[in-house]
């Protein structure tokens, strides 16, 4: 923490009054790409994340530097002008985050220095822009008391990163960088925001998160075409079924009605929807009985219908599974919502030792990137520090 002190000092020219907060990001174990069809989903909070240092000013001017855009510089906007430009870059999450509290009408009446760092890879899947977004929403409601619950805090973000940011992503990486518990996966419901807290660790295995280097741009990637997709698919489904997501239909119930989809690509992306519900559902089970085994061979599968019904993988997290499977992992898949970014492999304690290293080679190889391994723990959500 002293050197994020010192550079607080170098940029701001101050050390009035700081305070200290830690916004962790998000793996999904499993439950991709249906938070936003009605369905459960199972991520954890990490180790790596985002962390602030604020101090409050006495004028409505607010000050923001970040040490992963140092070429950036210092970013300086006022709460009376919050309007999204492209050329602030990072503080964009903040602005939104801002402007967002103060529509809904939470007296944020001064300004204040932030500088942030993220131990996160940017464009990853690991929900760096979830963690800005609660880290400056969680410093707002501490810092003013607010009194904002954990979970409307998730709410406000996703709103934030919806209509404010553009991306049409689903309230699961919010929610679970709100709400996480140390050494646990949450179980969400995402369209009633329950959540049921499982343990997530396996004797004997570790969780290896693996980044591709390819970095995706989900805003103006093919994100937002597969939700309309699924919405397509659920108009054709609600001729037969009254239902308000695609992940309250069981398997033989979309099967049934096959017939009705005169485009296969959107009963695929439906199919995807419905049988990751069911996966989910059978690993939290699998998570319980602590039967590794099953779990991973659920990973296995939800790669293979996120690449051959959903189409969100690509050659580089498929060779990064290829190889993962090849040195070690029992199960592995991408994680987030793929294009690029990071997969997530369950690998035997006695496979450590060299896993990285031979899944390095393979990647490398297959595509002339290198790719990068985070041995990883599970952890709170946003706090102070």
């Amino acid at each position: 923490m002293d050197h994020l002190i010192k550079a607080f000092y170098n940029v701001f020219g101050h050390q009035k009054d700081i305070s200290f907060y830690f916004s962790p990001g998000r793996v999904n174990l499993i439950g991709e790409h249906i938070d936003y069809n009605g369905g459960l989903v199972f991520p954890a909070a990490i180790n790596l994340g985002t962390y602030g240092l604020i101090s409050l000013r006495e004028d409505s001017k607010v000050r923001l530097f970040s040490l992963n855009f140092e070429s950036i510089g210092v970013i300086e906007v006022d709460l009376h002008n919050l309007t999204f430009k492209d050329e602030h870059h990072w503080a964009n999450y903040v602005k939104g985050i801002l402007l967002e509290m103060l529509h809904q009408n939470h007296p944020i009446h001064q300004g204040f220095d932030l500088l942030v760092q993220g131990t996160l890879p940017t464009a990853s899947g690991l929900s760096s822009s979830a963690s800005l977004e609660l880290l400056i929403a969680f410093m707002m409601n501490d810092l003013f008391s607010l009194n904002i619950s954990r979970k409307d805090l998730a709410i406000l973000s996703q709103h934030v990163e919806n209509h404010y940011m553009g991306m049409h992503c689903g309230i699961m990486d919010q929610l679970v960088i709100a709400c996480g518990v140390k050494d646990k996966a949450l179980l969400m419901k995402t369209n009633t925001l329950d959540i049921d807290i499982v343990n997530a660790h396996f004797d004997d295995y570790q969780w290896v998160i693996m980044n591709t280097n390819y970095p995706r741009k989900t805003t103006e990637s093919k994100y937002n075409q597969r939700r309309k997709e699924c919405q397509q698919a659920l108009e054709i489904v609600k001729k037969t079924y009254d239902v308000h997501d695609l992940c309250e239909l069981s398997i033989d119930e979309l099967e049934s009605i096959e017939a009705s989809f005169e485009d296969k690509i959107i009963f695929n992306r439906a199919r995807h929807a419905v049988t990751e519900q069911q996966r989910t559902l059978l690993a939290k089970e699998a998570m319980q009985k602590q039967d590794a085994k099953t779990f991973a061979k659920l990973l296995n599968a939800s790669h293979a219908s996120l690449k051959n019904d959903y189409e969100v993988t690509g050659a580089h997290l498929d060779f990064l599974v290829e190889g993962a499977l090849l040195y070690g992992a029992i199960g592995a898949r991408v994680t987030g919502a793929g294009f690029g970014g990071c997969a997530i492999a369950l690998v035997h304690t006695s496979s450590m030792s060299d896993f990285s290293t031979h899944v390095y080679a393979f990647y490398k190889e297959k595509t002339g990137l290198s790719a990068d391994f985070y041995f990883v723990t599970f952890e709170d959500g946003v706090k102070k520090l």
